[in-house]
């Protein structure tokens, strides 16, 4: 049998060790065989291989003798016994020790972005904390973090080092591990049979699979190795290795494999989960729409009556002065009836220049013409300037630092003037503010409501201002204590991704008197 090449025994040691005792093994198997044809006595005491085909000239399927079953036939308080049963108790304790360095290991290699084990990994050459490659790239890719995720200092990707050495870390696991799982299949109980189930058998000579034929990549048993029992040698002068060490070597690589795949998973669940939330936000804004269009429609009928009102006021007027003059009229008629029916014809006759004199000023009363009294049968709908509503969503929260602003991308009002919104987190005084600021456009008059949306309606904050904006910062310019960074920290404000959500309405408006009074108020102040 031929050992792995110079490359292979540099960078797998353990395995450049297990092909040796192979050919050790391969070696004894031979020799034994020399001298169980010399003699019967020494035949007897020749020791075996564990598994192995037995020291005798019988056939393939006669009984074998194997390590575990000379030893059942010692007394217990033989010298034999306690050395067995002290041998096996040391082996546990050396696989728990390995296992207990193992899980340090395995703890101390993950990625501090995904938890996982390290793919291609570096180091921050500040901290010298270990991420992947993929998640660190990604990470500083975003654009709304350059910094190390653990000690925040600037940072890009080509001053990453490479961990070089992380392919011996992984080499003395799978080592660690096949010497683990080794000793435990070696442990049990004196005396008894291990049952080897059927995959695990040679199908030629019915023997346990313990190697693997790295020439022919096939798995073999001991005397498919050493070419024992007539056998032609069919693998003679291959390498091999020992098959709970191919196994692992195997099993790390599957491994890693199918991390890799749980990693695409994970990473659309997180596409999913984004979509999902998008989802939600896009019904909360149609929800505050429905009830922008309601308050709308309120107030376009509330604008009609008002109309109407006013209009009926102008007529109700006209026509309360016409129909007191028509009474005055009737009274002035009444009276002049009651003076020629109840007067005698002489008083009759001396009365007519009265009462036509009467007639004449009734009727030179001016009528005002209807055109003048008439009020236009129209009415306007009148329809309030509509809110401009988004969400904003601040990314990376834990990583903002004291002064730390973030803007908002730039939309445009109904009237065409363009705006963002700007988040200010002031750590030192443990405040959260909220802008509104003109990017482009004339200086007016805003209604701005902002709402910290949370998960539960009910504690969701919400606050509104009405101020006069234009592009340089006053005094009193948007929301400077929004809410405090405690208030968001305690009471889960900030999602699962490290974001806030920040719901807008904004809308021109018009300024009311106190807005007037208290313009005039700061003005002449400052005089």
């Amino acid at each position: 049998m031929m050992c792995d090449d110079a490359g292979n025994a540099a960078e797998n040691p353990g395995n450049q060790l297990q092909d040796l005792s192979l050919v050790g093994m391969a070696s004894s198997s031979n020799r034994s065989d020399t001298r169980r044809h010399a003699s019967s006595t020494a035949s007897a005491h020749s020791s075996t291989i564990p598994g192995s085909s037995s020291a005798s000239t019988s056939s393939p399927g006669a009984p074998t003798t194997s390590y575990h079953s000379s030893m059942s036939c010692s007394p217990p308080d033989s010298p034999n016994a306690t050395l067995a049963l002290s041998a096996s108790s040391s082996s546990a304790r050396d696989a728990s020790s390995r296992r207990h360095v193992l899980s340090h290991i395995n703890d101390i290699f993950k990625c501090t972005i995904c938890f996982g084990r390290l793919e291609d990994p570096h180091l921050c050459p500040q901290c010298s904390k270990l991420y992947c490659y993929d998640c660190i790239g990604e990470w500083l890719d975003s654009g709304s973090s350059q910094c190390c995720p653990n000690c925040k200092i600037f940072l890009q990707l080509e001053q990453l080092v490479k961990v070089r050495w992380f392919d011996d870390i992984q080499q003395l696991q799978r080592n660690l591990r096949a010497l683990t799982c080794g000793s435990e299949e070696r442990d049990g109980k004196p005396g008894e049979e291990s049952v080897v189930p059927a995959a695990d058998l040679c199908p030629k000579h019915r023997k346990r699979v313990n190697f693997y034929c790295s020439t022919c990549e096939q798995c073999v048993c001991e005397v498919c190795a050493t070419g024992g029992d007539g056998d032609a040698g069919q693998h003679r002068d291959h390498t091999f290795k020992a098959l709970q060490v191919t196994y692992e070597q195997h099993v790390a690589l599957l491994d890693g494999e199918l991390e890799k795949v749980e990693h695409y998973r994970d990473k659309l669940s997180l596409l999913l989960d984004k979509i999902d939330r998008n989802v939600e936000l896009i019904r909360r804004v149609k929800t505050v729409k429905h009830k922008e269009l309601e308050a709308i429609m309120v107030a376009a009928l509330n604008s009609l009556d008002r109309q109407e009102e006013q209009k009926l006021t102008k007529l109700r007027v006209h026509q309360f002065k016409l129909m007191t003059e028509i009474e005055e009229v009737n009274e002035k008629l009444q009276a002049m009836r009651y003076d020629m029916e109840f007067h005698s014809k002489p008083q009759l006759i001396q009365m007519k220049p009265k009462i036509v004199a009467a007639c004449n000023a009734i009727r030179l009363l001016p009528i005002r013409d209807f055109k003048q009294i008439r009020v236009p049968a129209s009415l306007k709908i009148e329809i309030p300037h509509l809110f401009e509503t988004g969400v904003f969503v601040v990314q990376n929260f834990s990583t903002f630092d004291d002064n730390k602003v973030v803007y908002s991308n730039e939309f445009s009002d109904c009237m065409g003037r363009t705006w963002r919104i700007m988040a200010w987190c002031v750590i030192s005084e443990d405040h959260f503010g909220i802008y509104l600021e003109l990017v482009h456009g004339r200086p007016c008059w805003m209604e701005c409501t902002f709402q910290l949306i949370h998960l539960d309606p009910e504690k969701t904050i919400s606050k509104t201002i009405r101020q006069y904006f234009d592009r340089t910062p006053q005094k009193g310019w948007g929301l400077r204590d929004f809410v405090t960074l405690k208030t968001i920290l305690e009471e889960d404000y900030l999602r699962l991704n490290d974001s806030l959500e920040l719901l807008y309405n904004i809308r021109p408006c018009s300024p009311t008197e106190t807005d007037h009074a208290l313009d005039a108020d700061e003005s002449s102040s400052e005089h």
